[in-house]
């Protein structure tokens, strides 16, 4: 399998046969609507983008691309809390299934788990199952510990603390009570006042990855 940072907490997973994408911001609708700077380039276009499933973590323009989601190829299947419903309506995009905590959706040989999320809106993280291992994915979330005593091999975390996700601190203390084998940091770089520097998350098995370059997720542990 293999991954690529869109940004944010955007990710592009594939193998040979599928691929999942969570929680893409590929346009400017935060500048336009929020007056936050991008400080970073979309890695693809909305119309480039190659995926199977496409799942919203939460309603959030950085979560749910309002100019990014009506361009996108319309085979692709979204899947979103019930929360996010009405803004797909709006915006005259399907929502396929409602995708909230311990829902599972299976897609060749990707697992998707929806865990537990700590939020200002409705919102949910997201399990990757992959063969034999597991990998979480955080969405925007406050501290919690509803994932302590699950095995998980690889985190990818919000660290930005503002707006209703944890601080790097926070963020240290979550990975070391998991214990994955890596673990990346992300929310940060990419809209002005919004950021955080990723050196501060200076464990041992820290991963940091660039915006747009392609990795394989098994180099990552």
């Amino acid at each position: 399998m293999k991954i690529k940072w869109l940004g944010q907490g955007g990710y592009l997973l594939w193998d040979d046969c599928n691929a999942v994408c969570i929680d893409p911001y590929l346009s400017d609708c935060v500048t336009r609507l929020a007056g936050r700077k991008r400080l970073v380039p979309a890695p693809i276009a909305p119309e480039e983008l190659k995926a199977d499933v496409v799942i919203c973590t939460h309603n959030h323009l950085d979560h749910v691309d309002i100019d990014a989601i009506p361009r996108m190829d319309p085979r692709i299947t979204f899947l979103a809390p019930a929360d996010c419903q009405g803004k797909f309506q709006e915006l005259g995009v399907k929502l396929h299934r409602i995708f909230e905590e311990g829902d599972t959706v299976e897609l060749g040989d990707f697992r998707l788990e929806a865990v537990h999320a700590e939020h200002t809106v409705p919102a949910i993280g997201v399990l990757v199952h992959y063969g034999d291992k597991t990998y979480y994915f955080s969405g925007d979330t406050f501290y919690h510990e509803a994932l302590v005593g699950r095995r998980i091999d690889g985190m990818f975390i919000c660290i930005n603390g503002r707006l209703g996700n944890m601080n790097v601190e926070e963020a240290k203390t979550l990975t070391r009570l998991i214990q994955p084998r890596f673990a990346v940091p992300n929310h940060y770089d990419l809209l002005e006042g919004n950021t955080e520097d990723p050196r501060k998350f200076d464990l041992p098995y820290a991963r940091i990855l660039e915006h747009g370059k392609e990795y394989e997720i098994e180099c990552l542990i």
